[in-house]
């Protein structure tokens, strides 16, 4: 099995810390097929605190026999977006992929190019801006001994030829737990991930900067219930609690319920609410 991408090492702990926390908004997803080529996604959402509305459009089209997929996207802020992506057709475990965007009412164009090779023990990403910059974005990560793996990440911008930053990250992957750490130079940070029984896992995280007294760190947990009903919650350094419950309604309708809050007399506590429903037949 190929070694993840470099942005998905530690990823079990950020999904637990991500996935399932709607808070501050209203949101309905919808996902549907016709046949096995065409996919239509759509997305609505209202933040409450400001109340504003913002909604996309996806339609994917997918032509197997050339390993090429195409994507249109719309959003409300009136961008279009097209997506080509070309899967084992230029060498074996390559994919390539034009990602281009257009804004109508101000003309604004961008483009990139990404590539991603996976091997048995290598994974190399390369993505390049084409309009503006250039920026050229490459990253890798291979494996070590006994589940190890070791990544790093540099961003060049070509036009002003400099560095812009660097990342070199660790990290373990097995079946049931997985350790990350990284630094950039500025920052430090490590992730832990641990599946405790089948219907009960927990991540924590921890970063510093330089410059910074503290230290910030979070810890997240996800118990199911059922196969039908799953709740999560998390806890981070400024006393900010977030709980979450989903219910699957059926086979293709699925319901969450967020809650967001300080603790009573932090300056930092703020109250929010979130619901969502996906469908996705």
């Amino acid at each position: 099995m190929a070694p993840p991408t470099f942005s998905d090492l530690g990823k079990s702990s950020k999904d637990l810390f991500s996935k399932g926390f709607a808070h501050g908004l209203l949101k309905l997803d919808v996902t549907t097929k016709s046949g096995p080529t065409v996919e239509f996604k759509s997305q609505a959402e209202h933040n409450l605190a400001s109340q504003k509305i913002k909604g996309n459009l996806e339609v994917k089209y997918k032509i197997p026999e050339y390993g090429t997929t195409i994507s249109e996207k719309w959003n409300t802020d009136n961008q279009l977006v097209s997506v080509v992506e070309l899967n084992n057709q230029i060498a074996k475990g390559l994919k390539a992929t034009l990602d281009t965007n257009y804004t109508p009412h101000n003309g604004k164009r961008g483009a990139v190019l990404k590539t991603d090779y996976s091997g048995e023990t290598i994974r190399l990403n390369a993505n390049m801006t084409l309009l503006g910059g250039p920026i050229f974005d490459v990253s890798g990560v291979t494996k070590l001994y006994n589940d190890w793996q070791v990544g790093g990440q540099a961003k060049f911008d070509m036009q002003k030829n400099e560095v812009v930053s660097t990342c070199i990250a660790v990290g373990r992957q097995t079946s049931d737990h997985s350790l990350h750490s990284y630094t950039d130079g500025r920052e430090f940070g490590a992730s832990l991930y641990h599946k405790v029984h089948k219907n009960y896992e927990y991540g924590v995280q921890l970063s510093w900067k330089m410059g910074d007294q503290g230290t910030q760190w979070g810890f997240a947990t996800k118990y199911q219930v059922n196969p039908d009903f799953c709740v999560r919650s998390k806890v981070d350094n400024k006393a900010q609690v977030a709980l979450s419950a989903t219910h699957n309604l059926s086979d293709a309708v699925k319901l969450t319920i967020a809650s967001h809050f300080g603790l009573a007399g932090l300056p930092e506590a703020q109250n929010k609410f979130g619901l969502a429903l996906e469908y996705a037949p």
